[in-house]
């Protein structure tokens, strides 16, 4: 398998085993964030440390969200043109062994 697919497998399992949906898993890691970051607002922190990097995280945060976001998107489109082109070649070799079936005298059910 390749490593895309043993990590959507392992995430999956993962998942299904702890019978969370997706939108719960997202909702229970951006809890967990704002949480924290909660706590690091009203913190004995610095104002200077707070100022710099506790305060832009949540928009550091969207941002990594959304270019991951992007490359996933563009990632599985590109992957959907060669499964596009691999679905015809399919279709024609379907249609072949048809053929070929059918020269053997084996009926083939049309579809």
């Amino acid at each position: 398998k390749q490593w895309y697919q043993r990590r959507v497998a392992i995430t999956a399992g993962i998942t299904n085993n702890l019978r969370m949906s997706k939108l719960f898993a997202w909702l229970a890691v951006v809890s967990a964030a704002t949480a924290l970051w909660i706590s690091a607002v009203y913190g004995p922190y610095d104002p200077t440390f707070k100022r710099q990097f506790i305060y832009p995280f949540p928009f550091v945060a969207v941002m990594l969200v959304a270019f991951v976001s992007l490359v996933t998107i563009l990632v599985r489109v590109s992957r959907l043109i060669t499964r596009i082109d691999a679905s015809e070649e399919l279709q024609k070799d379907i249609q072949e062994a048809k053929e070929e079936l059918q020269k053997l005298g084996i009926s083939v059910k049309a579809e």
